[in-house]
């Protein structure tokens, strides 16, 4: 591992003070912008693959034009704590390795939790991305709002996405000097691709008039959850035969194996493998509605027009329920009928704009992200000159 941390420094001709980790698909995507910019400071940025997802971050960073400077050795854990143990021990070592100065973890992964528990033993200050989501409930969803809850005392800076977020934690009574408001660095990334207007094929697409798109992943829905919304599926299809769907299937074996059973034989439905972040936005796009239980994906379909029908008891992001752009309702399967149809009746709804107003962002907050990581770097040179 030293010799790869020494190599990854002498490429870039300096030591890079803040390590950045990543461990999932999301987390890449979300921490792409603002590993651009902390590249171009003199801070530098040196950017760690967890090892929880190790292939599936690596192919995203590609995707997406960036790279990983460290990658840590795929876990294999049996359960959810043997994982976060692991990610801990490998990341701890690798923070030592690496001598960075300061750790950025983003959202409420195992490897966001391990990252921030790894930090706090060596020493490190921790900055949060995306701080401060809650969903009003303690454990849903799991493992996600406990580890989110968990990582915030760890924190010495909070980056909120949304003014609730910062009033969350300002209620849990985090200390307003280590809270910033900046916005949501994925929108960051989806103002850059609309502006781009790449043009991506999606030969995969149903020949039907309309389309949907599924994606279900929450380990709050295995089992009965997913049963229950893939038969609500079934049923929308069934009432609107004009109505094509798209399903990129989580690789989860839990989750994969149940949506192929119940809808891999349907001849409107196609079941893809996960896809990458351009053709995925390009779906969205296109589609009339997507139901889903992931928390992204209720940031960026309101800044394409498209409906989004969570299934899930609740959410962390209940400014798209307060805009109207997307709906919750409870696993009940014709309660998701019945909203699904309703939503697809409606007019689709204005795409929102890249500004100060929209709830999640202008589509600017790496560089607001650095500025905050400049500025506590520069707290911290200043403490450690200041004479004893």
């Amino acid at each position: 591992m030293g010799h790869i941390a020494a190599v990854c420094a002498a490429e870039r001709g300096r030591s890079s003070r803040i390590g950045v980790i990543a461990g999932t698909r999301p987390e890449a995507i979300k921490l792409v912008a603002l590993v651009e910019a902390l590249r171009a400071l003199p801070a530098g940025c040196l950017l760690i693959n967890s090892g929880q997802h190790a292939a599936m971050v690596q192919r995203t960073l590609q995707h997406l034009g960036c790279t990983a400077d460290l990658s840590l050795p795929q876990i294999a854990a049996p359960s959810l704590s043997a994982a976060v143990r692991t990610l801990r021990a490998q990341l701890r070592d690798a923070l030592r390795e690496t001598r960075v100065e300061a750790v950025v973890v983003q959202g409420d992964t195992s490897s966001a939790y391990a990252g921030a528990l790894a930090a706090d033993e060596v020493g490190l200050p921790l900055i949060h991305l995306e701080a401060g989501l809650r969903s009003g409930h303690p454990f849903r969803p799991f493992p996600e709002e406990l580890f989110r809850r968990r990582i915030a005392p760890l924190a010495a800076l909070h980056l909120a996405p949304t003014l609730a977020a910062a009033r969350n934690l300002l209620g849990e009574g985090i200390d307003p000097a280590r809270v910033r408001h900046v916005g949501n660095t994925v929108i960051d990334l989806l103002r850059r691709e609309v502006e781009a207007g790449h043009a991506v094929e999606l030969p995969f697409l149903p020949a039907t008039p309309r389309l949907a798109t599924l994606t279900l992943h929450r380990r709050e829905n295995y089992g009965h959850g997913l049963d229950t919304a893939c038969a609500a599926v079934l049923d929308l299809l069934a009432a609107a035969p004009d109505l094509g769907l798209v399903c990129p299937v989580h690789p989860n074996p839990a989750v994969g194996t149940r949506i192929r059973r119940w809808l891999g034989t349907h001849p409107r439905i196609v079941l893809t493998a996960p896809l990458d972040y351009r053709p995925f936005i390009a779906l969205l796009a296109r589609s009339q509605l997507v139901v889903t239980d992931s928390g992204g994906i209720q940031e960026e379909a309101p800044y394409l027009g498209t409906p989004v029908l969570v299934v899930r008891e609740n959410t962390e992001r209940p400014e798209a329920v307060a805009l109207g752009a997307a709906t919750l309702v409870p696993l009940r399967r014709e309660r998701i009928l019945a909203e699904a149809q309703r939503l697809l009746a409606a007019p689709r709804p204005r795409a929102l704009a890249f500004d100060a107003a929209a709830p999640f962002g202008d589509g600017r907050a790496a560089l607001r992200c650095a500025a905050a990581l400049q500025e506590l770097l520069a707290m911290r040179d200043a403490s450690l000159t200041l004479p004893p």
